[in-house]
């Protein structure tokens, strides 16, 4: 399997990404590099898993996910794969796989002799890494299993009588609040201090009015909250981590 994919902090104007794309091509030219994001927010850990946690099932049995959100780069955090579900993943230990982790994953610390900068181990270990297991390269002349890694617990909410309390654990591009609430549960609205009233839930975003906070069952199996035509995260100055309390019916 040739797919790699690619999801980072780097941005789009620096030579970051192509240079980590050109040093994967050296070794396996016929690599297909595909992009996620590489527009996350700059050190942010738990925004990278919530994505990869979504989207790596979109993707060929077999695919290597390179993934590189690294505020820890050049300290001793270990470089790792992780494979689960017929999938492997590369990238620092430092919880960004964490919501990919199962009883069956096998983790293993990369072993990689090659001279290596301090400050862009992604050039230098996690592109070339993904290159060769694209190849076929066998995880363990990469590396060697380890049992103890980074991993956080995804957000658990609170139940008391018909409310929910949970928070937000991504914003996607359109400054869309997505919940830690998973659309199993019927809510009815959400109450947001800032709102002053209730936002109802709509079966679609175009259910609401121009400039009207809504609240929808996203694609990704949790609840949303959105601003139509607007962003609610901009109106709502939230970040990752931001409470919210949702009200059954």
């Amino acid at each position: 399997m040739d797919i790699i994919t690619f999801t980072s902090d780097f941005g789009e104007q620096d030579w970051f990404v192509a240079a980590v794309k050109g040093e994967i091509l050296k070794i396996n030219p016929r690599a297909k590099i595909i992009d996620i994001s590489h527009t996350l927010s700059p050190f942010n850990i738990r925004a990278g898993a919530f994505l990869l946690k979504n989207v790596y099932r979109n993707f060929p049995e077999g695919t290597v996910h390179l993934a590189v959100v690294d505020p820890g780069v050049g300290s001793k955090r270990k470089p790792i794969i992780v494979f689960s579900e017929n999938y492997y993943f590369v990238g620092p230990d430092n919880g960004i796989f964490s919501y990919i982790y199962n009883s069956k994953s096998r983790v293993y610390e990369i072993i990689f002799k090659q001279i290596t900068s301090s400050t862009f181990h992604a050039r230098d270990i996690f592109g070339p890494v993904s290159a060769y297991l694209s190849k076929g390269e066998r995880i363990e002349k990469m590396g060697r299993e380890i049992k103890r890694y980074i991993k956080f617990e995804f957000p658990k909410l609170k139940k008391i009588g018909k409310k929910i309390y949970g928070e937000v654990v991504y914003i996607d591009s359109f400054g869309n609040l997505i919940t830690n609430i998973p659309n199993s549960l019927n809510l009815g609205s959400f109450k947001i201090s800032q709102i002053g009233k209730k936002v109802l839930i709509k079966d679609s975003y175009s259910e609401g009015k121009k400039g009207e906070f809504i609240g929808i069952k996203g694609s990704c199996g949790y609840y949303e909250i959105a601003l139509n035509q607007g962003s609610a995260a901009d109106l709502l100055n939230a970040k990752i981590g931001f409470s919210i309390t949702g009200e059954l019916t």
